[in-house]
């Protein structure tokens, strides 16, 4: 399909190039069957001569030619760039982690302080921590940004001046009282589970098994291909949740702005 209308495009250029190179090409409109043609055709021919057939110009041949020579051309560029494309991380490049693949031109192989190559042992823990971060991450962008619309409907929600700047004191009411204790318990069950998978010096955490929490499995694709796409596809929003999170926060405590769209 996509080589189709690449020749199409090329096809289209040499029509384009033709029409616009010969001087005797134009479009006319068409009157009633059987009318006289126009002084304007007739012009400079003795009576009752028929006009000669326009005989194909040098330049409309030439603009053709350049038309064709566009279709392949564009064909090519598009096969090749289709060609560059990379579908599986190289194994030279951070072990192999997925990340630096399906990126449109080759490879994402972005490391300018070449910490993989210096600490290629501590690449599991890199993984494990970025996928958290930007999990979190994720959350807290919802978390910035719902609540001005929708509140979870209980009274230790329900305050109006209620919001990112001072709801950490606010939602706490003494020792193990509150809802922020509620999410601690939340997020310590989470990280035992973790400790007991990968032990609590974490030894047992490979690339592999670096952010895998064996959750949600069964909505994955069911090729390798779309679980690779699915996995970067996580790591790009979960960074760009890093960056938008940091920005809020900061934005809305310089501006006093503490509700969306933090402007003030």
């Amino acid at each position: 399909m996509v080589k189709s209308y690449n020749v199409a495009q090329g096809l289209a250029l040499a029509a384009g190039c033709a029409f616009t190179a010969s001087p005797g090409l134009s479009f006319v409109a068409v009157g009633r069957q059987g009318a006289t043609p126009g002084p304007s055709v007739q012009q400079g021919l003795p009576v009752g001569q028929s006009p000669m057939p326009q005989q194909p110009s040098l330049a409309a041949v030439a603009g053709v030619a350049c038309g064709l020579l566009a279709a392949g051309s564009v064909s090519a560029a598009g096969t090749t760039r289709r060609r560059t494309i990379a579908a599986k991380a190289s194994a030279d490049f951070a072990g192999g982690l997925v990340g630096s693949e399906y990126h449109g031109w080759g490879e994402y192989q972005w490391d300018p302080l070449e910490i993989s190559k210096k600490y290629p042992q501590h690449l599991p823990w890199y993984r494990e921590a970025e996928l958290k971060h930007g999990r979190v991450a994720m959350l807290a962008m919802l978390g910035l940004v719902v609540p001005d619309f929708v509140r979870i409907p209980a009274p230790d929600f329900e305050a109006a001046d209620l919001d990112f700047v001072n709801a950490h004191n606010k939602l706490i009411y003494g020792p193990g009282q509150g809802p922020m204790w509620w999410l601690l318990v939340f997020c310590g069950v989470i990280e035992s589970l973790r400790f007991k998978d990968l032990g609590l010096d974490f030894g047992k955490l490979t690339l592999e098994n670096a952010g895998d929490l064996n959750f949600g499995k069964g909505f994955l694709p069911k090729t390798e291909e779309g679980v690779v796409q699915m996995k970067i596809k996580e790591l790009k929003n979960g960074r760009l949740a890093m960056l938008a999170v940091s920005g809020c926060l900061t934005q809305g405590v310089v501006f006093n702005a503490h509700h969306f769209p933090f402007t003030g």
